[in-house]
């Protein structure tokens, strides 16, 4: 198991108490992210992006063009007004960004298709409220089936990509939820599993140094293995047949039964679809002279 990637806020302390691994650091403005990006670098770490966590819609953030080089992970309430939006469009397209809306909001669903459609990178994140599964299954053919020229929208087209048939898929990475991948640090340097513990204060260890081994680390080690319980409880999630692309994401928030087993299912036969068209474009090549 590689080191998992830090996810923290670009506190230049905290930075320094560690070295030489890959971060993510969080902050609440997109004015912020420039000097945070810095920081990383000071602190002698590895910049993945910086994650814009704002309270404002998408269309009234104010992007400039000395960000364009910082890798961005903007995450936000809402598109809000297009026709705002639309002004900042060509300058938008330079930039190394990808956008997270919540999911679960009918309007983010939409959202997200102008913007996958208009050339901007996309992540619908998931697991937070109660989805209309028919409306993201439509998002979700969209994003992998539709021919005309857009940008992805994830999770859907990670999941379409690295499905095997013969194996389970964990994609919660794509909006950072793997411990596997991610840990997340509080101010202090405080360890928690994911974005949804890291603000709750459930915290595993009070310093990435009490984890030398995150392999062995028991706290990480029982998230990891965690769908196994589902079989030991007989769950109806194990025998869903969505199971191999979900391992009971949407369980414990009583959603399970209000649609997640259709749309996974639709997942896994768009996935399919995806395979097959990657197979047919590989065996058919035109003659080269």
């Amino acid at each position: 198991m590689n080191l998992p990637r830090i996810v923290c806020p670009p506190d230049p302390g905290l930075l320094q108490s560690f070295v030489d691994r890959t971060v993510l650091v969080r902050v609440p403005s997109l004015g912020e992210a420039a000097a945070a990006a810095a920081r990383v670098g000071q602190s002698g770490n590895r910049l993945l992006c910086v994650i814009v966590e704002s309270d404002s819609p998408l269309a009234d953030l104010d992007f400039q063009e000395d960000q364009k080089a910082i890798p961005l992970a903007v995450m936000a309430p809402s598109t809000g007004q297009f026709r705002h939006l639309a002004r900042q469009l060509d300058l938008l397209r330079s930039f190394n960004l990808r956008v997270y809306l919540p999911g679960h909001h009918a309007e983010n669903l939409v959202g997200l298709r102008i913007l996958s459609s208009v050339g901007i990178y996309t992540c619908a994140v998931l697991g937070n409220g109660s989805m209309d599964w028919e409306a993201l299954a439509d998002l979700m053919t969209y994003a992998v089936l539709e021919r005309v020229p857009h940008a992805a929208i994830e999770p859907f087209n990670f999941i379409a990509s690295r499905y095997d048939p013969a194996a389970y898929l964990e994609w919660g990475g794509i909006f950072f939820d793997d411990p596997k991948t991610y840990l997340h640090l509080d101010g202090k340097g405080r360890v928690a599993l994911s974005p949804a513990e890291l603000r709750k204060k459930q915290f595993i260890a009070q310093s990435i140094a009490e984890i030398p081994e995150p392999a062995e680390f028991p706290a990480i080690r029982e998230r990891l293995q965690a769908w196994r319980q589902y079989f030991l409880d007989n769950h109806p999630c194990a025998s869903c047949p969505g199971w191999k692309i979900c391992l009971g994401r949407f369980a414990g928030d009583g959603l399970g039964n209000q649609g997640c087993a259709g749309f996974f299912l639709e997942m896994l036969e768009v996935a399919r679809q995806f395979k097959n068209r990657q197979t047919q474009a590989e065996e058919f090549r035109i003659w080269q002279p």
